[in-house]
């Protein structure tokens, strides 16, 4: 199976809509309400990702494909928390994958190529929040020289689920 990582462009709003509902679903049943998971709506999200291509902000998405068909996408840019240099530090706000190619190395290619972006554009390290009870996603990040700060917050748009942040040093090339 061959992935391809790209950047993402209008008309894979659709495609990131849908995975990010069914990914949302599957993960975090039995750890969101599961009226926050009814209520997620793919017309809201699908205009919500195309707002997002369409306009140039601080944020990068891509999207991981196989066989031509968009199975993954990731957004990232500089990090966002107030105790954190957005100039030195960046942060990975999200990866999604449809939950039918979970475990095929998608997550892996986005992080990768994330990761190898961001030391290209000189940042020193990476961040991420994590839901606590995402053991496959802490699984992930661990494998990728990921580690947890200890840092924690509770995320109340969200069912007010606990969130665990996780620091990554970069090389900078230079």
């Amino acid at each position: 199976m061959s992935i391809d990582v790209r950047k993402a462009k209008v008309g894979d709003e659709v495609r990131m809509a849908e995975i990010q509902v069914a990914a949302w679903r599957r993960v975090y049943s039995g750890i969101m309400s599961p009226a926050l998971l009814d209520a997620l709506d793919l017309n809201q999200k699908t205009a919500m990702w195309r707002n997002a291509l369409e306009r140039a902000g601080k944020g990068s998405y891509l999207v991981a494909e196989v066989n031509g068909r968009v199975e993954g996408f990731a957004v990232f840019g500089p990090a966002r928390d107030k105790d954190l240099d957005g100039s030195e530090s960046a942060e990975i706000v999200s990866i999604n994958i449809d939950p039918d190619k979970w475990g095929y190395g998608l997550g892996r290619s986005l992080l990768n190529f994330m990761i190898e972006r961001l030391s290209n554009d000189g940042y020193g390290s990476i961040f991420l929040w994590v839901v606590e009870q995402n053991e496959r996603a802490i699984r992930l990040y661990q494998r990728n020289g990921f580690v947890s700060e200890g840092k924690i917050k509770a995320d109340p748009k969200h069912s007010g689920i606990q969130e665990l942040r996780f620091k990554r040093n970069i090389a900078v090339e230079g």
